[in-house]
């Protein structure tokens, strides 16, 4: 995942502030949006242009003031309804850890997981796309409950998610129940072998009796009922519905 792919929190926020605002007709002054959100004026001009880092907790007080959904300001949807986020951040992420590790073994740890932000930064140049295995830690326990906005971008791309999971609850729940079956898939031991037998056939329902087939002949103990419900989940390839993981 390029962790490019999309603007700049600065630029979608000084985009925002410079667009016209319904009611008044004018874009809001740095002023004005200090005011609605209980930031500074001049903090947010640093925002604007990029020399300040923001917290999680301030993308959502500015995008509550700007009327659009926090997942706005990393590629996700616009408009703020529904799925605001509703759990917090230590929560998602701790999900995350249970459920994107390589097959068979148990939690990565917070070292492997700051190893590989530290390779990302090294692959697009930016030795500031960093984070300390203290402070993932902070982060899983709840002791830091609003991490920088670049850290959690990078813990997204660590897992192979969209930063978007970290902002938006439908989303998340999308990606956590493919993460689930992809699992659960492992678990039964026949991940692998449906890929290969599936990949050349474009068709649902072809690639449901072959999935069946397979299934009830690696592992006739399954109840049919289970793998109608795992069939009925979209993408269960290695990289289930976040893109590929390189923690796997």
């Amino acid at each position: 995942m390029d962790v490019q792919a999309w603007p700049s929190f600065a630029d979608v926020l000084d985009q925002l502030c410079s667009a016209p605002r319904a009611g008044t007709g004018r874009p809001y002054s740095n002023v004005e949006l200090g005011q609605a959100t209980g930031i500074t004026h001049s903090y947010i001009a640093h925002l604007r242009k990029g020399r300040r880092e923001p917290t999680l907790q301030t993308v959502v007080a500015l995008s509550e003031a700007l009327d659009v959904h926090p997942a706005f300001f990393v590629g996700g949807r616009r408009d703020r309804t529904p799925h605001l986020p509703d759990r917090p951040f230590a929560v998602k992420l701790n999900r995350l850890f249970s459920l994107v590790h390589p097959p068979g073994q148990g939690e990565i740890t917070p070292e492997a997981v700051a190893a590989t932000v530290r390779r990302r930064a090294e692959a697009i140049g930016d030795d500031g796309w960093t984070i300390a295995p203290n402070t993932i830690r902070d982060l899983r326990s709840g002791k830091n409950p609003s991490p920088k906005l670049k850290h959690v971008i990078a813990l997204a791309v660590a897992f192979g998610a969209e930063p978007a999971y970290f902002f938006d609850e439908e989303l998340a729940g999308r990606v956590e129940e493919q993460l689930e079956t992809h699992q659960t898939m492992e678990r039964l031991g026949v991940n692998e072998v449906i890929l290969r037998a599936t990949a050349t056939s474009p068709s649902a329902e072809v690639r449901t009796k072959v999935v069946l087939a397979l299934v009830r002949a690696l592992r006739p103990e399954v109840e049919s009922e289970e793998l109608l419900r795992l069939l009925e989940q979209p993408d269960l390839g290695p990289s289930g519905a976040t893109g590929e993981s390189s923690l796997r």
